[in-house]
């Protein structure tokens, strides 16, 4: 079997776990590695379609967790950050749009340091419908530009206190408006291979087993380690951002 197959494979696997444990991560294990190995643009596409994937098969079964008041003003949010992002995309220098992707989750991971209900758990805090749609536009933006539509919101919902579990379904739910938009735009602006498509079906089996063994973590993580992994993530997203400035 070809080598760089396989290592595809497993990075999705890993990958399809982490997203399906936390509602976010895909990009950190599997981007890097698709970008080496298949060094062009279908690596978004593929990512795109995989995490729209894993969003499709979780959702269902997380419905009673969504917050359904936060998910209307996240996607609505979407529907004006995903376009400015992808013109941000075609508009701007991707190392400007890099560095500041990176400025924003570093500030963010300062307001999860500094926030009590973070720490504490005490359950989601108010917040105003700005503050909510604001998250979906600076979601929309990250997933138009980069594809990182997740860690933003879902780093603000920890702060304001949301557990676990309300985060994962929540987010989830989100990607499947994010990616679905994401891959329409991609189809209309730039067009994807059938060769594209074929790599992406050959790679669904690797996501399909990452999220069965993401949803057995997932009930095995406490809401102090999920915050953690949270955070390690968010420092991971940063380190990526700035490591691949100049690519």
């Amino acid at each position: 079997m070809d080598p760089a197959f396989v290592a595809l494979n497993l990075a999705v696997l890993a990958a399809a776990a982490l997203q399906a444990a936390t509602g976010i991560g895909f990009g950190i294990i599997a981007g890097p590695i698709m970008l080496v190995v298949l060094n062009d643009g279908s690596a978004i596409h593929i990512s795109i379609m995989l995490n729209l994937l894993i969003a499709v098969l979780l959702t269902p079964a997380l419905m009673k967790d969504i917050d359904r008041t936060l998910l209307g003003r996240l996607v609505a949010g979407l529907l004006v950050g995903t376009p400015i992002g992808v013109w941000a995309f075609l508009a701007m220098d991707i190392v400007l749009l890099k560095f500041a992707a990176a400025l924003v989750v570093v500030l963010t991971m300062i307001l999860m340091l500094r926030s009590r209900n973070a720490s504490e758990g005490t359950g989601p805090a108010a917040a105003t419908d700005i503050e909510r749609g604001s998250m979906g536009v600076v979601a929309g933006m990250m997933g138009g530009s980069l594809g990182m539509p997740g860690p933003v919101p879902a780093a603000w919902m920890s702060t304001k206190g949301y557990g676990k579990t309300g985060i994962r379904a929540t987010i989830l739910a989100m990607f499947v408006v994010s990616y679905a938009m994401s891959l329409g735009l991609q189809l209309g602006a730039v067009g994807i291979s059938g060769d594209t498509f074929s790599l992406a079906a050959r790679l669904a089996p690797a996501t399909v087993i990452g999220i069965m063994a993401g949803r057995f973590l997932h009930h095995r993580i406490t809401e102090r380690a999920f915050r953690k992994l949270l955070f390690v993530i968010l420092l991971a997203t940063v380190a990526l951002l700035l490591v691949t400035l100049s690519r």
